[in-house]
């Protein structure tokens, strides 16, 4: 079942992003009081009923099995208001294919709504799980693939 996270959700959600963090390996080092302010700020907004922000986790048997994280943006090139999905989390001990796509769905749903009609979904994994990812989401929703870099600037 889809829900919204709210206020008594965040222990559970912290959880999940932490065996995230260990099963991952995320190309940064993660400020996890800086996370937290940000995942409290989606939390707050949705509670204020601003369609901007979207805070969803997948339960199974009241187990939290992923969670999305999106605020949308309006992007400078066309004024198109853009959703953006900053964190889509999911226990990889479970189908996560079938976790992100109820996800995905609700979140496809949560834009018609609110009349928009645009999304994106970055990831910050290594390659081949941005890969697969972006092929999944390509497969289920016509998405169009993008390249992006990052880098880091040395000593």
């Amino acid at each position: 079942m889809i829900k919204l996270i709210g206020d008594n959700d965040v222990f559970e959600v912290l959880t999940l992003m932490n065996k995230s963090v260990e099963q991952n390996k995320y190309p940064f080092k993660r400020n996890e009081s800086r996370w937290i302010t940000f995942l409290l700020t989606v939390i707050k907004e949705q509670a204020d009923a601003n369609p901007n922000y979207l805070a969803i986790g997948d339960y199974v048997d009241n187990k939290l099995k992923g969670f999305l994280l999106a605020n949308s943006f309006t992007n400078h090139y066309t004024s198109d208001v853009i959703m953006d999905v900053k964190d889509c989390i999911v226990d990889l001990e479970n189908n996560n294919a079938y976790t992100t796509i109820r996800l995905y769905n609700y979140l496809m749903e949560h834009i018609k709504k609110h009349n928009g009609n645009r999304w994106r979904a970055d990831s910050v994994r290594a390659y081949e799980d941005t890969f697969k990812y972006a092929k999944l989401l390509k497969l289920k929703y016509n998405a169009e693939l993008f390249y992006s870099a990052h880098g880091t600037i040395g000593d």
